[in-house]
């Protein structure tokens, strides 16, 4: 079993949005990192759903011959 999507989408936003509060010091510079990565902590989710309905449409299985 893998590392759960909400897992991976949560670190990719707070992470960079922490580090960016620590370097700078500056609450200004981590809200748009968050708004920004939120973006791509979004597509994660998508990409997820996309490839789970792929699997799902093709049964799970893949017949050979």
């Amino acid at each position: 079993m893998g590392i759960p999507v909400s897992l991976v989408q949560g670190t990719v936003v707070l992470l960079p949005t922490y580090i960016v509060a620590y370097l700078t010091d500056k609450m200004v510079y981590t809200i748009p990192m968050l708004a920004a990565m939120s973006f791509v902590a979004a597509r994660i989710g998508k990409a997820h759903e996309d490839e789970r309905r792929k699997t799902d449409e093709d049964g799970g299985q893949h017949n050979e011959g």
